[in-house]
């Protein structure tokens, strides 16, 4: 196999001083031999003029030009700009001069044929549109606060059904009614015949009451193993006598709450990530939120307890439970839960958001959401931390009638909040129980804003409470080594009496908390809302 050969200077000079159009030093072209290249030209610079975004990078040189077709003396060259590159480029050059790449050893033995520009467009992509940032130029004043008139107008006296319950059972089946069950014992059965059509499973209603009661008593008497309940020694013989073991264990392989013909895979419209629970969800949130609601309310996270392998899984290193679910409840002073929500990372869709509500930022829209079913206009009040509270949302909800309170990053109250931070409190010496109250209107709602000095300092802002009046507090000092009298103000009374009710919640569920591991993701959400609703049916027999 022979070898090409190499092409020196000379055998290069002497191939571009021969003509293009013909072999015997003949011109022989006209205008019609030209058409071609005016076609590539006009494409050329059509595209470069109205899209010059779609050609690539490397198609063209910064120094090419674009041959002109009336010329007989030029030529193209095709210059390859690298050896792993596709394209080329291409220029105009007179036949006299010497047009040598250095990068290739080797060159064409006859001219090539021009390629046609290939115009790539990039494929579209849908551009989310930038939510603009809220310009907080409020005018803040250090000046007192007038608080507005928050009387309460609403009803937080329980009314019929609930007055008519005389048995704890009764309170706890009016959260698990005969359609919820009913609905679970249906899907709960079509989900055995799709899971082995040759074994299917009838779940009827009493089955799945007898269920629910050895979960409950689960929690009375928690076991390392489920069958030791079942224990001719360590058992229950009240669970023994209900039901059997095999029974149970069928029972809790095939208990459904949602058709999985239904099902929206990811990336179809309606896809929902919380399907396999969302009638269960929807069902138990219209119950508690049917509920009168007591005056002063708190919106707070809490953890579903698990280390499960699963996308929703939330890590919070502040919690006692850090590994989990997250769940953003409403719930009042006495840790009763109105409402909640279990995170997704899909609340936050605009599509799900109703017509007449404001999109505030992520964590003021959460808010929103959960105060959808707080009457309006009845001075009810809501307390949450400053992972939720902006000036924004504190004024969109007084407009609605309802007040707000909560401890605030001060950068988000706008740059010209000038409260001290806490390394210039140092640097003036000033005491413990020092404290600043400003005031500005946002949105024509008054807002006040109080810095008080503890060991820290912290900010809260509201809409119905400032700083005045102060009143007496102890807390230890260490110089001392006892305890002394210091000045807070008033708005730190507020938040401390009324924001922990989630938190009681959590200590009510963990004394007696349903302990039962499966595989399925779904399930332990589903025995984290029965310990809810337990404690939800105990606070309305207590009432």
């Amino acid at each position: 196999m022979s070898r090409r050969k190499n092409l020196n200077s000379d055998d290069i000079q002497q191939f571009f001083e021969i003509p293009s159009g013909s072999e015997d030093d003949l011109e022989l072209s006209d205008e019609d031999s030209d058409e071609d290249l005016i076609r590539i030209q006009d494409l050329v610079l059509n595209e470069v003029e109205t899209c010059p975004e779609v050609l690539q990078d490397d198609f063209f040189d910064e120094n090419v030009s674009i041959p002109s077709p009336r010329s007989s003396s030029s030529m193209l060259v095709i210059q390859p700009t690298s050896s792993s590159s596709n394209t080329a480029n291409v220029a105009s050059q007179p036949s006299t001069s010497r047009q040598v790449n250095p990068r290739s050893s080797r060159v064409a033995s006859r001219p090539q044929a021009v390629p046609t520009p290939r115009i790539i467009s990039p494929s579209p992509q849908p551009v989310r549109p930038a939510r603009p940032k809220p310009k907080r130029e409020y005018i803040w004043r250090k000046m007192d606060f007038q608080p507005p008139d928050t009387t309460f107008t609403g009803i937080d006296v329980l009314e019929q059904p609930y007055t008519t319950f005389e048995t704890p059972l009764q309170y706890f089946l009016h959260f698990f009614d005969d359609d919820l069950l009913d609905h679970i014992a249906e899907e709960s059965t079509k989900y055995s015949i799709q899971k082995d059509c040759s074994k299917p499973v009838l779940v009827t209603k009493t089955e799945l009451k007898n269920y629910l009661g050895i979960c409950l008593l689960l929690g009375l008497e928690p076991q390392p193993n489920i069958r030791m309940l079942w224990n001719s020694i360590l058992g229950i013989p009240l669970i023994i006598e209900t039901m059997t073991l095999g029974n149970f264990e069928k029972l809790r392989s095939v208990i459904h709450f949602n058709d999985n013909i239904n099902y929206k895979p990811r990336g179809e419209p309606g896809h929902d990530r919380l399907f396999r629970i969302r009638p269960l969800l929807e069902t138990l949130r219209k119950k508690c939120q049917a509920v009168p609601k007591r005056e002063t309310l708190s919106v707070d996270e809490q953890m579903c307890a698990t280390k499960a392998c699963n996308f929703l899984r939330q890590y919070l290193p502040n919690k006692p439970h850090k590994w989990g679910y997250k769940l953003l409840v409403l719930c009042d002073d006495k840790g009763f839960a109105y409402d909640f929500e279990i995170y997704s990372g899909a609340e936050n869709d605009p599509e799900l958001r109703l017509p007449d509500e404001c999109d505030l930022v992520a964590s003021s829209n959460i808010v929103v959401r959960l105060c959808r079913s707080v009457p309006r206009n009845q001075n009810y009040k809501i307390f949450f931390d400053n992972y939720y509270t902006s000036p924004e949302l504190i004024s969109y909800l007084a407009k609605k009638g309802i007040h707000t309170l909560g401890t605030v990053n001060k950068g988000r109250m706008g740059m010209t909040l000038k409260m001290p931070s806490q390394k210039e409190l140092t640097a003036a010496k000033r005491p413990r129980g020092y404290s600043e109250g400003w005031v500005a209107t946002v949105d024509a709602v008054p807002v006040s804003a109080v810095l008080w000095l503890d060991s820290k300092s912290v900010v809260l802002a509201s809409s119905f409470v400032g700083e005045q009046p102060k009143y007496k507090v102890k807390r230890f000092c260490k110089k001392r080594k006892q305890y002394t009298e210091v000045n807070a103000p008033n708005i730190i009374g507020h938040y401390n009496r009324h924001m922990g009710g989630v938190d009681l919640l959590d200590s009510f569920i963990g004394k007696h908390k349903i302990k039962m591991r499966r595989r399925k993701w779904y399930m332990r959400k589903f025995y984290h809302l029965l310990d809810v609703m337990l404690i939800n049916s105990w606070l309305l027999k207590r009432q």
